[in-house]
């Protein structure tokens, strides 16, 4: 899973939505009510946040992550 995302977000032209909906696949695949409880939300606000028509918001992109046990890592290029 982890894995996964990386390779998306090193995609040429890879944006918000495409990332927010990666990660609400990796989300469903992994359990999407876990996700959400962790997160504090319900699965519905969940996979409203995660699908890509709405703002992605760090709080949820990183409390999703860590439900989900991977972590968002910067580097220099």
């Amino acid at each position: 899973m982890a894995e996964y995302l990386d390779a998306r977000l090193n995609m040429a032209n890879y944006d918000e939505t495409t990332f927010a909906r990666s990660l609400l696949l990796v989300s469903e695949l992994h359990g999407m009510s876990h996700i959400a409880r962790e997160c504090g939300h319900s699965s519905e606000v969940m996979r409203r946040q995660l699908s890509g028509n709405r703002p992605l918001y760090l709080d949820s992109v990183l409390g999703a992550m860590r439900a989900l046990g991977i972590r968002l890592r910067i580097e220099v290029i």
